[in-house]
């Protein structure tokens, strides 16, 4: 585990007893929203509902109304006005409403209305369930109702149906509403709670701490995200602490011969020996410019500072040129030979042409009599395999290799030149293009060094 105790907090956080009162209420607030939404729907669609129908439904009813009235009021007007009172209840005695004599209209009834009762039309008072029917030969009415046959009271009942009904369909709905909500914001929830507590963290300084993979396509993206930049920071900060050793410990010898050059400059009073030890020196500053330069392009390169410029190029044409360019390096007792695929890639040249080149001038250091370059393209897939035919790589050290600074051979020095960057840079580039490098056993006998990049 990664840590950098200068970034830590003195306390961490505790994500359980938050999550859970911030699922509480991140789930109220969607149910108020939900429920709001749900009640601003049925008032609305139950107002216009009443303000379309509402005409009709009175004018149907009145109609269907029009037939006992229209008999009732002839049994009424065979009885003499003075009587009528009396007969009222004989007559309607299987009616499951009251029904009386009146004088007067409601007071607010508007003047169209009134027109039509004038002129022999019966009247429904839709809202208090009353029918007022008018009789020819009198100035009194009939007034029947309330028309509903389950209460004497004017409205209590039809109202308290529709309030049980009403509220038996929010229960419902709001329970359903309820539990997918939940089943919704749970998974995101449980997302977000890990997405954060990795976060708090990484803050903190921990970059080996991963996300779980999320359940939730929201999240999905950010978790992968997270984890590759927490495997990205994770891996920077080993490369900065690997380079930082690796820098101090190489730079030592050359500083080392400076001293001495220095002292031994002091000291020798012979002309030529002087100019030898200022030689030396010379080479010994121009050994740590290259040391300092190759740092730097490492660490470059490795940050993901470089941007590929792919271009596209015949692939014979382009290695036989590229073996063209390293002839000059190659030992005179080795040969180079070559077998390539023919058609067209893609690739970043430049980096491209640094990797094979160190590829190949790795195999010219080992090799005894050959060097061997294969190209081959698998689908999308572009393999370039160096083989050499000297002692080999133990199986053991084909990873170890490719690790910046790491040198095998312990007996190189300045004259075989290196700082153990040249297979490390091949791996990097290779990365940087979707790819790998590694290393396996030749068929020649020796090494096989192998650079695996995606042409897209």
């Amino acid at each position: 585990m990664m840590k950098l105790p200068l970034l830590r907090a003195d306390k961490k956080p505790r994500p359980g007893k938050a999550s859970k009162a911030s699922l509480a209420t991140l789930f109220a607030r969607y149910f108020i929203i939900a429920m709001a939404a749900e009640l601003a729907i049925i008032i609305g669609f139950a107002f216009m509902l009443g303000k379309l129908y509402q005409n009709s439904d009175s004018e149907n009813a009145r109609r269907m109304l029009d037939g006992p009235a229209s008999l009732l009021v002839q049994e009424l007007e065979r009885v003499p006005p003075a009587g009528r009172e009396h007969a009222l209840p004989q007559l309607t005695r299987h009616f499951s409403y009251p029904v009386k004599l009146i004088t007067e209209l409601p007071a607010d009834l508007d003047p169209e209305s009134r027109q039509n009762f004038a002129a022999g039309k019966t009247y429904l008072d839709f809202d208090n369930n009353l029918l007022y029917i008018p009789l020819r030969d009198e100035h009194r009415m009939v007034l029947m109702g309330p028309l509903d046959a389950t209460s004497n009271s004017n409205d209590s009942g039809w109202i308290t149906e529709d309030i049980e009904v009403l509220l038996l369909w929010i229960l419902f709905t709001g329970s359903t509403l309820g539990l997918l909500i939940y089943f919704y914001l749970r998974p995101m929830w449980r997302d977000l709670v890990s997405v954060r507590d990795a976060a708090e963290l990484f803050a903190n300084g921990d970059f080996h701490v991963r996300t779980p993979q999320a359940h939730s396509r929201l999240f999905a993206p950010l978790s992968t995200a997270l984890n590759s930049m927490a495997a990205r920071l994770e891996r920077l900060l080993e490369m900065h602490q690997a380079m930082s050793h690796a820098v101090a410990h190489e730079i030592r010898t050359p500083i080392a011969r400076l001293r001495f050059g220095l002292t031994m400059l002091e000291e020798e009073e012979d002309e030529a020996e002087r100019q030898r030890y200022r030689d030396g020196m010379e080479r010994d500053m121009q050994e740590l410019e290259e040391l300092i330069t190759a740092s730097m392009e490492y660490a470059k390169l490795n940050r993901g500072d470089s941007i590929l410029q792919r271009e596209q190029v015949d692939l014979y044409d382009w290695f036989d040129d590229l073996l063209d360019l390293v002839h000059p390096l190659k030992p005179a007792n080795l040969s180079l030979s070559m077998d390539c695929a023919r058609g067209q890639a893609t690739f970043d040249r430049k980096l491209i042409y640094v990797a094979s080149r160190n590829l190949l001038l790795n195999a010219f250091k080992y090799a005894q009599r050959q060097v061997h370059l294969i190209v081959e393209r698998h689908g999308n897939m572009l393999e370039i395999h160096v083989d050499d035919d000297g002692h080999g790589i133990p199986p053991q050290d084909w990873e170890r290799i490719f690790e910046p600074f790491r040198r095998l051979d312990r007996s190189r020095d300045r004259a075989t030149g290196g700082y153990g960057l040249g297979l490390s840079y091949v791996r990097l580039i290779a990365e940087h293009h979707g790819g790998n490098a590694f290393a396996s056993k030749s068929p020649l006998g020796g090494a096989r060094l192998t650079l695996r990049i995606a042409l897209s």
